[in-house]
């Protein structure tokens, strides 16, 4: 696959995950106030970030 594709998938696939994120925190703050929306928005990001580090497997590697 061409790198710059790589690259553009992974730049919607962050802007994707962004947009997640903060419908993810204004869904919380509603529901369950600011303080458990702030540890809801850490765990998110902390997730996404351990996914998009995951190492891939030798099938995917270009």
């Amino acid at each position: 696959m061409n790198k710059g594709l790589i690259s553009a998938s992974h730049s919607i696939g962050v802007v994707v995950a962004t947009l997640f994120g903060v419908a993810f925190f204004f869904v919380i703050i509603g529901v369950f106030g600011l303080s458990a929306s702030i540890a809801a928005l850490a765990l998110f990001v902390a997730l996404a970030v351990f996914v998009f580090r995951r190492p891939q497997d030798q099938e995917t590697q270009p």
